[in-house]
């Protein structure tokens, strides 16, 4: 008769399904940290003063902040901007790409309709990346690619931010890849109840991005 396998053995191993779980649950975080990591050094570099591309409250200015309930929906705008409001674009494109990205503090962002610009041939949606391009040279002081309806659910009231910027390299009218800086949106999140404990890290976050 076959002796018993070791207990020890039978413990340790575990079901194909579980070890699943296990490794894709550190896939997800591994990638999550890494993304965050790029938006982190993408910020510190923004003081090399590059265009901008990515979220605002205004489709014609970069406007960082905005108020927003819970449960209603609310509308920001996929935008590229020069290095300051100041200062229009003085770079030509012919095709631009982005991404959303949700960075912090524990809420979960929901789109509820993307309208696009019609002057550009959208591909992708925005959570997976976009590539926005055009026919023709768009030269123009700024560019609105989309027009987002969007809607928050958190457990607290505070301060959520959000973040759009580039997915792949933009091309301009004469083949090249100018560099673009990701713009941060915070989300001051009112109708529920509480304050957020993750406002004064995300403040010094939303410190990286100046």
């Amino acid at each position: 008769m076959k002796n018993p396998r070791p207990a020890a053995r039978v413990k340790a191993r575990k079901a194909p399904k579980d070890l699943f779980a296990k490794y894709s649950s550190r896939l997800f975080l591994a990638m999550g940290l890494a993304l965050l990591l790029v938006m982190i050094l993408s910020a510190s570099s923004a003081r090399a003063q590059f265009p901008r591309i990515g979220l605002s409250a205004s489709p014609d200015e970069y406007i960082e902040t905005i108020d927003v309930e819970l449960h209603q929906e609310f509308t920001l705008y996929v935008c590229v901007f020069g290095v300051d409001n100041e200062t229009p674009l003085d770079q030509d494109y012919s095709s631009l790409s982005w991404v959303l990205h949700q960075v912090c503090c524990g809420a979960a962002l929901s789109i509820e309709n993307v309208e696009y610009n019609s002057a550009f041939h959208h591909e992708g949606y925005p959570h997976d990346g976009v590539v926005s391009s055009s026919e023709v040279c768009v030269d123009e002081p700024s560019i609105l690619l989309a027009t987002l309806t969007m809607s928050i659910f958190a457990e607290e009231d505070g301060e959520y931010l959000a973040a759009c910027g580039p997915y792949q390299q933009p091309v301009d009218c004469e083949g090249g890849n100018p560099l673009l800086m990701a713009l941060p949106m915070t989300l001051n999140l009112t109708g529920v109840g509480g304050v957020s404990a993750e406002s004064s890290s995300l403040g010094e976050l939303k410190a990286l991005y100046r």
